[in-house]
Order: C-alpha cells, then structure tokens, then sequence
C-alpha cells in the first residue's frame, strides 16, 4: 500500500492529521491520484467525521460513518497522540520522508508541541506544510471557531442567497467545506511544483472563510465600481417584486425543473418563441395565450398548471435535446441512477470490511495517461500501525505494545 509509481502525483507521500471535511478531502484528492497518504487519527476517538451521520444501516457505529468512508479511501490509517513525548518523535520520523503534512489545528498548538513548521522543516527542509484554518493564522480573528455555516455567511455567500423578504439563506451542503478542501489541494499542488523552483518547501496557511469569500468576485468588483450591494431575489433596480413562479424552480409531475426562454437561435423571441415553446412542452393550443400575455403573472397562471402534468425528464430531454436550454433539478437517486454519469463511468464501489460494498463518487477529473484509481477503502481505526511503526520506521512488537500503554498511539 504504497504510492503508485507513474500515477499523477504517485511520487508524493502526504501526512494527514486533519479531522472534518476540508482536510481529509484535499489529502483525498493526492490519495487518489496516487500519493501514498497516511491519516493519523486520536487514539480512541478518531477522526470526529466518524461520530457524524448518515451510518450505514442506520448503524452508529464508528466504522459505518458514510462521510468518513467517502473522504478518506485510498488512504493508509495509523492512531496517534500528538500531546503524548513518543508521539511526538513519532510524527518527527515520519515527517522526515513526507513531502506534504495536511494539518487544521487551531494556529499555534502544533508550535505549542514543538511540532510547528519551523521544528519540522529543520526535519525535513522540502516539506510543505498546510495549515487550514477557519480565519488564517494572523489577523484579529485567527483565533475563532468555525464551521460551514460560518464560512457562508462570513464570505458573503449567504447574504445573496434566497428570498429577498427573508432572513439570508445558507446552501443546505457544506459548500464551503468541500470547496476549501479543493482549494487547498491546488495550493498545496503550486507549493510541490514551487519546490523545484525555490529549492525548498513551504508553510501554506489557508483559510476557510477566505475560500468561501472567492466566490464573491462579481458582487465585490459591482460595489467597488458602483457602490451598490447585491441583494438577494426577487428584488429588482426599480424596487418592484418580479415572478417567481415561471421564472424560479417549477413544480412539474414528479419533480421540479429549471425553464427558461432561451431557444437556440437569438433571432427566435417575443411571440415566435412563446409558440415553439408551447409546441415543444406538448401543449401547442397555449401558444397564442402565451404570446399574447403582457406580464410574468398571466404566463405563470397558463404555464404553472401545464408544466404539473409533464414529468420533470420528459420535459428536460425535450427542452435540451432542441438545443434549447432547461435545466432538471435531480435527487440523490437520480444522481446514482444518472445515465450521464454512469457512461463517464463516474460512480464507483468499494468493498469495505465492516460495511461491505459501497457505492460512492469515483473520478473527479479526466487524466487518461495518468488515470484515477480507487485502491482500497478507508482505513479502520488504526489498521495500518503496524506497518507503518514497524514495517517502516522499524519499531519492534515489543516497541509497539509499550507505545499503546504509554497511550502513545
């Protein structure tokens, strides 16, 4: 269980004490391109992802954690205490052959153990370190808590979203979690590729809140220029509410779609394109009602009724495949069942030893000369100390039998 020679990023071997979301999917995204990752989870407890549903079977139980078993395949697991001696000149050995060490300790505990980058790279003078972090390690709020909800609604994410007669709304999944750990795979990527032209690694600190604030170029560039702040809809420039029915998400058979009034040829608009419209929903005899309606309102009461009787794909693939543009709002089960992705060969299933065969998301990106490849599952607590303490570092069974009482690992 090593790293793979010729993948992507095989040559690479990463140390990853993140707990959460963030860090174990940046570490994940090495993982599955090859690099050869070792999670360290607390002796006893692990990583706090395992105590968080869905479970398996509905089963609690710490190797049934669906969030952990999807972050942390292709991953090598070993227990460790960074607050106990032994561990701590367990992580320095380690440190020694790593290229990357993935950390999301509150800044300043790991300098507190004397495990800080300074300590580290006089180790290891090529190792990058990155350090992931609600706010950064400077700055006046370096030292508060975070979590998604945060992290919208500090990186202005939530204020533009939802209805602009309610309270903000916050996107219903960890948005901000996932796209940090994306985030800080690619910075972590520019820091290896900057080693060969530095000489030398480097200490990343990267911040969770700032993630989420990237989304915000065009609301930011829109006040800086003009001074006004975006809202969130229906409100429009000239303070009336526009529609939200036709407009919005539309309730259909089974479903909800996304219509829009965008044929593929710009020159096909006003009442020609109200026509084609109701041609291509099936309900040709609204056509005239449609073009001759002056507001949003009239569409909704004619289209709203219509579009509840078309089920939400008849009507996606009718709309799509005239090179008009809809959208289809799907479920998690169509997603599994999604024919667009099954062909990409997107999905992909792993046999794990306590919950059997899982169905999870497989490639993220296409590389066909450096390819994507789900090797094993992930870890069971401590399931790989063994090899790394003694197959790697040389420890005996007696070493390692006095670590676990020393509560060490």
């Amino acid at each position: 269980m090593e790293a793979v020679i010729g993948s992507a990023l095989g040559k690479f071997r990463i140390i990853d004490l993140t707990m959460g979301i963030a860090g174990p999917y940046a570490s994940k995204l090495f993982a599955d391109y090859g690099s050869d990752v070792i999670k360290v989870e607390p002796p006893g407890s692990g990583d706090i992802a395992r105590s968080i549903g869905p479970f398996y079977g509905d089963d609690p139980h710490p190797e049934k954690c669906l969030l952990f078993l999807c972050l942390n395949c292709n991953k090598r697991g070993v227990t460790l205490n960074l607050e106990n001696l032994a561990g701590r000149k367990i992580i320095r050995e380690l440190v020694k052959t790593a290229d990357v060490v993935f950390e999301s300790f509150s800044p300043g505990y790991l300098d507190e153990l004397g495990l800080g980058y300074d300590e580290l790279s006089s180790i290891n003078p090529n190792l990058v370190m990155t350090s992931i972090s609600p706010f950064g390690q400077t700055g006046p709020y370096r030292d508060y808590e975070g979590n998604d909800l945060i992290y919208q609604a500090a990186g202005g994410i939530m204020y533009t979203s939802g209805a602009y007669d309610r309270e903000p709304l916050k996107h219903g999944h960890p948005q901000s979690l996932y796209f940090g750990g994306i985030t800080a795979a690619y910075a972590t990527s520019i820091a290896l590729y900057g080693r060969s032209v530095i000489g030398h690694g480097q200490h990343l600190d990267f911040s969770l809140a700032e993630s989420a604030a990237a989304h915000q170029y065009q609301p930011v560039i829109r006040y800086a220029f003009l001074g006004a702040i975006d809202r969130r809809a229906p409100k429009t420039d000239t303070d009336n509410l526009k529609s939200t029915g036709w407009q919005g998400i539309v309730p259909t058979k089974d479903g909800f779609v996304s219509p829009t009034l965008r044929p593929p040829r710009r020159s096909l608009s006003g009442a020609v394109a109200w026509k084609e419209y109701a041609n291509i929903i099936g309900r040709p005899e609204l056509g005239d009602a449609l073009a001759e309606a002056r507001t949003g309102k009239e569409r909704d009461e004619i289209l709203m009724p219509a579009l509840k009787e078309i089920g939400k794909f008849d009507y996606y693939h009718n709309i799509m495949s005239r090179e008009w543009l809809g959208g289809v709002v799907q479920t998690s089960e169509d997603l599994v069942n999604c024919p667009q992705l099954e062909e990409r060969g997107f999905w992909t299933e792993v046999t794990h030893p306590v919950m059997g065969k899982v169905k999870l998301p497989g490639e993220l990106f296409r590389m066909p000369e450096s390819p994507w490849s789900m090797r094993y599952p992930a870890p069971l607590l401590g399931q790989h100390n063994s090899a790394v303490y003694k197959g790697e570092l040389g420890y005996s069974d007696q070493d390692v039998i006095r670590l676990r009482q020393q509560h060490a690992i």
